[in-house]
């Protein structure tokens, strides 16, 4: 009888402690998202740095499209519930 017990409080504390760890990952999910942008924008800026020394007309033509991208107001992926309005609204 002794290992039953130790076996279903082990049981127990695992259970309770995967659940505990599966909620401190989904706090931290925002700060893993935060920190993946910030590396994202860090490598950007290197390639642009880098690009500058090795290249600098391919990266000032690209920096000028990323620039006029950035500027204009249209959308560059079309958002799919205002196409879905529109199509019911012509119908």
């Amino acid at each position: 009888m002794g290992n039953e017990e130790i076996c279903e409080e082990y049981d127990t504390d695992s259970a309770v402690a995967l659940v505990e760890e599966y909620e401190m990952k989904r706090r931290n999910r925002a700060d893993d998202i935060i920190a993946v942008q910030a590396v994202i924008c860090i490598l950007l800026t290197l390639l642009f740095i880098g690009g500058s020394i090795f290249y600098p007309t391919l990266t000032g033509e690209v920096f000028k499209e990323v620039r006029n991208l950035a500027s204009n107001s249209y959308e560059i992926i079309p958002n799919p519930i205002d196409m879905i309005i529109v199509f019911f609204d012509k119908h």
